[in-house]
């Protein structure tokens, strides 16, 4: 699997990293971190990577990340199930 540097520290190419981005494997392992700073009316991150899957936290924000784009984002980062 290719990295993002070469093995002498330098970048690679730009061609080269937008072709990888089709490999499902780079897009899990080079993944957006969600914004860190608690908003109102969104689930907090934190709080999602503490709890468990089953939690009642994650089943009370999971229907609402169905419909929000930033809750969603936050769900899939920490590999949460929308349904």
């Amino acid at each position: 699997m290719e990295r993002t540097t070469t093995a002498d520290g330098r970048r690679r190419a730009l061609d080269r990293l937008v072709a990888q981005m089709a490999d499902p494997v780079f897009v899990l392992r080079h993944r957006r971190v969600p914004p860190g700073r608690e908003q109102g009316g969104h689930a907090s991150v934190s709080l999602l990577a503490m709890s468990g899957p089953r939690s009642r936290y994650v089943r009370s924000w999971r229907r609402h990340a169905r419909r929000c784009p930033t809750c969603a984002a936050a769900f899939r980062y920490l590999g949460l199930s929308l349904d």
